[in-house]
C-alpha cells in the first residue's frame, strides 16, 4: 500500500510539474514577441540621433493605422521631410520586417483566443469549420501557401502581416507556417520597396 501511495504521489507531482510547464510555455510564447519588440525599439532609439527618434516612433506607429502601409511609410522613413531627417535604410527595412513578423506571431500563436470567440458565436463556428474543410484540398496542392504568400507580397489595401495572419489561421494553417509566410513576404516586399526608392531598380524603367 505504501508503495502504491508513493507511486500515486509521484504521478501527481509529475502531473503538476507538467501542467506548470505548459502554463509557463504559453506565457513565454505570449510575452516573447513583446519583449523582442521592446528590446529592438530600445536599440534603435539609442542608435538614432535625437532629431530622428520622434520621426521613427511616429512612422512605426503609423504603419499599423490604415491606410498607411509599406508604400507610404518606407518613402517617408527614407527621405528628409517636416517630420525629421532620413532614417538609415537598414533601420527602415528591419523595422517593417520585424513588426510584420512579431504582429503575426502574436496573433498566430494566440489564435486560441480568437477561436474562443468564434466557437461561442452562433453560425460563426459552423462557417469557420466549413472554411477549414474547404481549405484542406488546397493545402495538399500547396496552392494555399503560394496564394497567401502572394497576398502578403502584393501591396494592396488590406494586405499585410496582420490580415495575412488572420486569413491563414481562418483557413487552418499552423502558427509556425503562418509566421513563415508573413516573414518571407515581408522580406521580399520591403526589400523591393527600399531598393526601388533608393534608385537601384531604375534600370527596369
Amino acid at each position: 500500500m505504501k508503495i502504491q501511495k508513493l507511486i500515486n504521489d509521484a504521478y501527481e507531482q509529475l502531473h503538476r510539474i507538467h501542467s506548470n510547464l505548459g502554463y509557463m510555455y504559453k506565457f513565454l510564447i505570449f510575452i516573447t514577441p513583446f519583449l523582442t519588440v521592446a528590446f529592438y525599439f530600445a536599440f534603435v532609439i539609442d542608435y538614432l540621433p535625437p532629431d530622428a527618434r520622434a520621426k521613427y516612433g511616429a512612422l512605426t506607429i503609423a504603419y499599423f493605422i490604415p491606410p498607411a502601409g509599406k508604400e507610404s511609410v518606407i518613402p517617408l522613413m527614407l527621405t528628409e521631410n517636416s517630420i525629421g531627417p532620413p532614417l538609415p535604410a537598414w533601420v527602415a527595412g528591419s523595422t517593417i520586417i520585424i513588426m510584420d513578423a512579431i504582429s503575426s506571431a502574436i496573433l498566430a500563436y494566440n489564435w486560441w483566443f480568437a477561436e474562443l470567440i468564434i466557437f461561442h458565436v452562433p453560425y460563426l463556428d459552423k462557417g469557420y469549420k466549413w472554411l477549414q474543410r474547404r481549405a484542406e484540398k488546397y493545402k495538399k496542392k500547396k496552392l494555399l501557401t503560394i496564394s497567401l504568400l502572394l497576398f502578403m507580397i502584393i501591396p494592396f489595401q488590406g494586405t499585410g502581416g496582420i490580415s495575412t495572419t488572420i486569413v491563414a489561421r481562418l483557413l487552418g494553417l499552423k502558427a509556425k507556417k503562418t509566421v513563415a509566410i508573413v516573414l518571407t513576404g515581408s522580406v521580399i516586399t520591403t526589400t523591393i520597396w527600399i531598393l526601388w526608392w533608393l534608385g537601384f531598380l531604375n534600370f527596369l524603367i
